[in-house]
């Protein structure tokens, strides 16, 4: 992290919370699923508005991380001055699974009579989760976490008038957040005291 700090001017120490509480929705949101799966009946209405809840402060969360970070970057930039940004997330981060899998293949050779043939060949993927028992629950195991994809950015700079600076900005935008320029907006912020 101190290379964001030298680097980019960014303090991590400055959004950890959001950042952090993110984490613990995101722990909340994955064990209220991993809880769903045991049981077969659906889960009562207010549950279901519980996770829906905790689902929307966690993209919440990465939003208001997202701006917070891209807002203290383009500051930073020469010739931007005040900056406000709006990013909008698609989804939860997605989790993905170890997983078994088995494949077998089986081949069947057929002839007749007059001297044709044919093959057949017969293909089957089996997958299962993989899981391991941590206490009394079968947790399962998680290779990645993958950060939720952006649908958008909206940034209003001061500065952004001006040509060069604007494609610094989406440049900036878009290498940080790999979104590409099509789903970024980059406008100029009026002056305060002027319309």
């Amino acid at each position: 992290m101190k290379w964001m700090q030298e680097d980019m001017g960014f303090n991590f120490k400055q959004y950890r919370w959001p950042f952090i509480l993110a984490v613990i929705l995101l722990f909340l949101y994955v064990f209220s699923l991993l809880k769903g799966e045991k049981h077969e009946e659906p889960p009562p209405a207010q549950d279901v508005s519980e996770t829906k809840v905790s689902i929307d402060a966690v993209m919440e969360a990465y939003e208001q991380y997202y701006e917070h970070m891209l807002r203290d970057i383009l500051e930073a930039i020469v010739g931007v001055g005040e900056v406000s940004v709006m990013v909008n997330v698609d989804a939860t981060p997605e989790q993905v699974f170890e997983k078994n899998t088995r494949k077998s293949t089986q081949l069947t050779r057929e002839s007749d009579r007059q001297g044709g043939s044919r093959t057949v060949e017969d293909t089957s993927i089996d997958e299962e989760v993989l899981r391991i028992m941590q206490g009394s629950n079968e947790d399962p195991v998680v290779v990645k976490t993958l950060k939720p994809k952006i649908r958008g950015v909206v940034v209003v700079a001061r500065g952004a008038e001006n040509p060069t600076i604007k494609n610094w900005i989406y440049d900036v935008v878009s290498r940080s957040l790999d979104v590409p320029p099509h789903r970024i907006s980059v406008v100029p912020k009026k002056m305060s005291g002027r319309d």
